[in-house]
């Protein structure tokens, strides 16, 4: 009876145990890398300890889901963390080991939404909103995590997240904020900021969230473009912002100042990928040199750049997409810069850009501003439907990663970084569909304006790109035979952001490039090439080398791949295993004519051996047989 009472009253206790144990959650996401480096990225998932993660995966984190091994659980501390790069490693701050090590990672800047998943595939948490930049955190010269207030409260919302406070778990001297390896529990204080550190290993029941104080408004991610001081005969001086996000913004308050202070004020909409043209502003651009800012509404500046002397019909302009400025004989008021003479400009330094990189396929035609003087301000005047950005969308990424250099003098500057301007050709913004290393280590391919174009690098990458990876460089155009590709120096690339490779089903060839699924018959092999049939139309397939030696005419295949359409579609594999067997060619295929199908040749000639011997048997008995009727017959019309 003793024992029965103990059994029940262990029965009722179970679910109060198994409450107490708390949900497993995504806990803190440091999103902008560290003073190491900017890809030194992670985050972390809090839960019961001993809590089984095997088969759990998680979305949003890194181009395609990252699966947790068979094994993984959340460890003691109640922190299970996940990072680029090892503790060990010199381009990581982190001093807690991390329990999976992933190169992966690669965490939006400015559309931050990573989704849990469980073993089943349900989703157990989720961290952001998509389409929206990431609810805390900072990139500046000191980063901080963005962490969870609170694991009751919904991880798409804005307010479950605040920025860390606290430093702890990262190298003795390392600036970061954040608390990799320990689960903050403790809602927000009244800063906005975490005041506990302690897991979540036995969380006690939450009160309700305290509210944070009202962030800051967070500056726009307009830009000045091209300046252009010195015009030729006729023509007036001009100021370009670019604004490189989905977002239109009122430019009502804001100012452009020279070096000494001289402001124009700027009115109006600034439309989503548009670009103002700011004609003839106040006090003068300096031939020789001057300083050009950009404020917003509340003073705060947003861009700050430093031109040196330009000749007249030279334009001082930002390499698109990138932090890079350089001199170019190309004006191009209103529309997509163009490098030219880049060989004869000097390198200068890097100057601040922080906006996202998500770009569309049309954009509004530029606004153009000139100083009104019954308004103090700016007004449009002129809207020129011919004038477009000229880039094209892709899914929204990471931005430029945050910095802060200053210009100096020459006598006391470091030897700066080499820029874009000190490479030939022209800039051009894209995606990687075919990363180098498929194909070769210095070949790749890129999507861009609608079509997929070979890439050529003259020589290695020392970083890695991945598929979906947005990239601005510098290229020339070149041919070999009547194959034409861009040829580029790594040193002049940048990647801006990333986003999931996406492919679309499809039963015959499309129409725009892009990436596809589909399932053709080979027709062909051509070393690694395959010529396959899609409805009927011949396309060719390039594939990574030794994929396609298991490979006969007539074989069904599964492609998944981007393909560049035209009478004679082109297909450009991103990996090996985006090429797989669907359905072998075999002799023995029922679909196939009956006299076509045969037996393995050893088992064939067995069998006909066999059915040899058998024969002769037969035969030999059917003589002697025949030989015994001979004699018997006489004898027996003798008895009778």
């Amino acid at each position: 009876m003793h024992r029965f009472l103990v059994a029940c009253a262990l029965l009722f206790l179970l679910p109060f145990s198994s409450r107490a144990a708390g949900p497993t959650f995504i806990s803190e996401v440091a999103w902008a890398g560290s003073s190491a480096s900017l890809a030194d990225e992670w985050f972390e998932i809090c839960g019961a300890p001993g809590t089984d993660l095997s088969g759990w995966s998680v979305e949003g984190a890194a181009a395609s889901p990252i699966a947790l091994p068979q094994g993984a659980a959340i460890p003691a501390s109640g922190a299970y963390l996940i990072a680029n790069y090892s503790s060990d490693d010199a381009k990581s701050t982190l001093d807690a080991a991390p329990d999976l090590v992933t190169t992966a990672i690669s965490l939006s800047n400015s559309n931050l939404f990573i989704a849990l998943r469980d073993a089943g595939g349900a989703i157990v948490d989720v961290a952001g909103a998509s389409g929206s930049p990431p609810s805390a955190g900072t990139s500046g010269a000191v980063k901080a995590s963005m962490e969870r207030a609170g694991p009751s409260l919904d991880g798409g919302a804005a307010e479950a997240w605040i920025s860390a406070s606290a430093s702890v778990g990262f190298d003795a001297g390392a600036p970061e904020f954040g608390t990799p390896g320990a689960c903050p529990t403790a809602g927000p204080t009244e800063g906005g900021s975490a005041s506990s550190t302690e897991t979540v290993s036995d969380p006690e029941p939450e009160a309700a969230p305290v509210p944070s104080a009202p962030r800051d408004e967070p500056k726009s991610p307009v830009r000045i473009s091209e300046i252009y001081p010195s015009p030729a005969s006729g023509e007036r001086e001009w100021i370009e912002l670019v604004n490189p996000s989905a977002v239109g913004e009122f430019l009502d308050g804001w100012t452009i100042e020279d070096a000494r202070g001289t402001k124009t004020a700027l009115a109006g909409l600034l439309k989503p990928w548009a670009r103002a043209v700011i004609e003839a502003p106040k006090g003068s651009l300096n031939n020789d040199g001057d300083l050009v800012v950009l404020k917003d509404g509340l003073g705060r500046t947003l861009d700050r750049v430093e031109y040196p002397k330009t000749a007249k019909g030279e334009a001082y302009m930002r390499i698109e997409l990138q932090d890079t400025f350089a001199m170019t004989t190309t004006p191009t008021r209103g529309a997509a810069n163009v490098l030219t003479g880049a060989e004869e400009a000097a390198p200068e330094p890097p100057v601040e850009m922080t906006a996202p990189v998500a770009v569309p396929e049309s954009t509004p035609p530029p606004l153009s501003f000139r100083p009104s003087e019954a308004s103090g301000g700016i007004s449009p005047i002129r809207r020129d439907p011919s004038t477009v950005l000229g880039m094209t969308k892709i899914a929204a990424g990471d931005g430029a990663k945050e910095s802060s250099p200053k210009p100096t003098s020459k006598k006391t500057a470091a030897k700066p970084k080499p820029a874009a301007s000190r490479y030939k050709g022209s800039s051009y913004v894209a995606t990687v569909v075919v990363p180098p290393g498929v194909y070769a280590k210095t070949r790749a391919y890129v999507q861009r304006d609608g079509a997929i174009e070979e890439l050529r690098l003259s020589k290695a990458l020392t970083t890695p790109w991945n598929v979906g990876d947005r990239i601005a460089f510098v290229a020339q155009v070149k041919t070999e035979g009547a194959v034409e590709f861009l040829l580029a120096n790594p040193n002049s690339a940048r990647v801006t952001g990333s986003a999931s490779a996406t492919f679309a089903t499809a039963e015959s060839w499309p129409e725009s490039a892009g990436g596809y699924r589909f399932t053709a018959e080979v027709a062909s092999i051509r070393g690694d090439a395959l010529e396959v049939k899609l409805d009927g139309v011949e396309g060719d397939v390039l594939a990574p080398a030794g994929t396609v030696s298991a490979l006969k005419p007539g074989d069904t295949v599964r492609v998944e791949g981007f393909v560049a359409p035209g009478p004679r579609p082109k297909v450009v594999l991103p990996y090996a295993h985006a090429l797989l067997l669907y359905k072998s060619h075999l002799p023995d295929d029922p679909a196939l004519p009956a006299r076509t199908r045969g037996l393995p040749t050893a088992l064939a000639v067995g069998l006909t051996a066999a059915a040899a011997a058998v024969g002769l048997i037969a035969y030999l008995r059917m003589q002697r047989l025949k030989r015994l009727a001979l004699t018997q017959a006489p004898i027996e019309e003798e008895w009778e």
